[in-house]
Protein backbone atom coordinates (compact mmCIF):
# COMPACT_ATOMS: atom_id res chain seq x y z
CA UNK A 1 0.00 0.00 0.00
CA UNK A 2 1.04 3.39 -0.72
CA UNK A 3 -0.52 6.37 1.37
CA UNK A 4 -0.95 10.05 0.14
CA UNK A 5 0.41 13.18 2.20
CA UNK A 6 -1.86 15.53 1.04
CA UNK A 7 -3.98 16.27 3.81
CA UNK A 8 -7.09 17.31 1.48
CA UNK A 9 -6.92 13.97 -0.49
CA UNK A 10 -10.29 12.56 -0.10
CA UNK A 11 -8.78 8.85 -0.64
CA UNK A 12 -5.35 8.81 0.72
CA UNK A 13 -4.61 4.71 0.51
CA UNK A 14 -3.17 3.99 -2.79
CA UNK A 15 -1.55 0.88 -4.58
CA UNK A 16 1.78 -0.11 -3.67
CA UNK A 17 3.02 0.62 -7.23
CA UNK A 18 1.45 4.20 -7.91
CA UNK A 19 3.87 6.95 -8.11
CA UNK A 20 1.20 9.02 -7.89
CA UNK A 21 -2.26 9.54 -5.42
CA UNK A 22 -4.91 7.88 -7.82
CA UNK A 23 -7.32 10.52 -5.95
CA UNK A 24 -5.47 14.20 -6.12
CA UNK A 25 -2.48 13.17 -8.43
CA UNK A 26 0.42 14.26 -5.74
CA UNK A 27 3.68 12.32 -5.77
CA UNK A 28 3.81 9.08 -3.63
CA UNK A 29 7.46 9.66 -2.64
CA UNK A 30 8.65 12.02 0.17
CA UNK A 31 11.88 13.86 -0.59
CA UNK A 32 12.54 10.96 -3.48
CA UNK A 33 13.21 8.45 -0.72
CA UNK A 34 10.86 8.04 1.49
CA UNK A 35 7.50 5.81 0.55
CA UNK A 36 4.74 6.10 2.98
CA UNK A 37 2.77 2.93 4.20
CA UNK A 38 0.13 3.83 6.22
CA UNK A 39 -0.75 6.99 8.31
CA UNK A 40 -0.34 6.53 12.03
CA UNK A 41 -1.99 9.17 13.55
CA UNK A 42 -3.27 12.88 13.25
CA UNK A 43 -3.74 15.92 14.79
CA UNK A 44 -5.17 19.39 14.61
CA UNK A 45 -1.50 20.86 13.08
CA UNK A 46 0.09 17.49 11.34
CA UNK A 47 0.21 13.68 11.25
CA UNK A 48 2.15 10.31 11.51
CA UNK A 49 3.40 7.88 9.00
CA UNK A 50 4.86 4.75 8.96
CA UNK A 51 7.44 4.75 6.18
CA UNK A 52 10.11 2.95 4.60
CA UNK A 53 13.21 4.45 3.30
CA UNK A 54 13.88 2.94 -0.65
CA UNK A 55 17.15 4.73 -0.41
CA UNK A 56 19.12 2.31 2.42
CA UNK A 57 19.58 -1.42 1.82
CA UNK A 58 16.89 -3.44 2.70
CA UNK A 59 13.84 -0.56 3.06
CA UNK A 60 14.50 0.03 6.75
CA UNK A 61 11.04 1.62 8.52
CA UNK A 62 11.33 4.88 9.89
CA UNK A 63 8.01 7.12 10.93
CA UNK A 64 7.11 10.57 9.42
CA UNK A 65 6.14 13.29 11.39
CA UNK A 66 4.53 16.06 9.14
CA UNK A 67 3.73 19.67 10.73
CA UNK A 68 1.54 21.24 8.66
CA UNK A 69 0.83 24.54 9.46
CA UNK A 70 -2.21 25.68 8.21
CA UNK A 71 -1.91 29.65 6.85
CA UNK A 72 -0.32 31.73 4.90
CA UNK A 73 0.84 34.04 7.29
CA UNK A 74 4.51 34.81 6.71
CA UNK A 75 4.93 35.40 10.38
CA UNK A 76 3.67 32.33 11.97
CA UNK A 77 5.52 30.37 8.93
CA UNK A 78 8.58 31.88 10.13
CA UNK A 79 7.83 31.23 13.75
CA UNK A 80 6.98 27.71 12.89
CA UNK A 81 10.13 27.13 10.44
CA UNK A 82 12.07 28.55 13.72
CA UNK A 83 10.73 26.10 16.16
CA UNK A 84 10.57 22.69 13.70
CA UNK A 85 14.38 23.68 13.07
CA UNK A 86 15.07 24.11 17.32
CA UNK A 87 13.05 20.64 17.52
CA UNK A 88 14.90 18.94 15.02
CA UNK A 89 18.48 20.37 16.51
CA UNK A 90 17.82 19.29 19.39
CA UNK A 91 16.71 15.71 18.70
CA UNK A 92 20.19 15.46 17.13
CA UNK A 93 21.94 16.84 19.81
CA UNK A 94 20.41 13.83 21.96
CA UNK A 95 21.54 10.87 19.52
CA UNK A 96 20.84 7.49 20.71
CA UNK A 97 18.80 7.89 23.68
CA UNK A 98 17.18 4.23 24.50
CA UNK A 99 14.00 5.99 24.76
CA UNK A 100 13.87 8.32 22.45
CA UNK A 101 13.63 7.43 18.89
CA UNK A 102 16.79 8.20 16.99
CA UNK A 103 16.32 11.80 14.35
CA UNK A 104 17.29 10.34 10.46
CA UNK A 105 16.53 13.49 8.81
CA UNK A 106 14.39 16.76 8.67
CA UNK A 107 13.51 19.02 5.75
CA UNK A 108 10.80 21.59 4.73
CA UNK A 109 8.86 20.51 1.55
CA UNK A 110 6.00 23.14 0.24
CA UNK A 111 5.51 24.99 3.52
CA UNK A 112 5.21 21.78 5.59
CA UNK A 113 7.79 20.50 7.75
CA UNK A 114 8.91 16.61 8.34
CA UNK A 115 11.04 14.93 10.90
CA UNK A 116 12.10 11.23 10.03
CA UNK A 117 12.84 9.21 12.95
CA UNK A 118 13.96 5.73 13.76
CA UNK A 119 10.95 3.03 13.65
CA UNK A 120 10.76 1.40 17.07
CA UNK A 121 8.60 -1.83 17.51
CA UNK A 122 5.24 -1.81 20.48
CA UNK A 123 2.52 -0.53 21.32
CA UNK A 124 1.79 3.75 21.29
CA UNK A 125 0.44 4.99 24.76
CA UNK A 126 -2.42 4.54 24.23
CA UNK A 127 -2.40 1.07 23.87
CA UNK A 128 -0.45 0.79 26.87
CA UNK A 129 -2.65 2.74 28.86
CA UNK A 130 -5.12 0.03 27.32
CA UNK A 131 -3.15 -2.69 28.18
CA UNK A 132 -1.76 -2.01 31.50
CA UNK A 133 -3.46 1.37 32.95
CA UNK A 134 -2.20 4.47 34.56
Amino acid sequence: MSYCLNPSCPKPINHPKSRLCQACGSKLLLHGRYHLLKGLGKGGFGATFLAADLSLPGKPLCVIKQLRPNTDNPNFLTMARELFEREARTLGRVGNHPQIPRLLDYFEDRQQFYLIQEFVKGNNLQQEVKKNGV
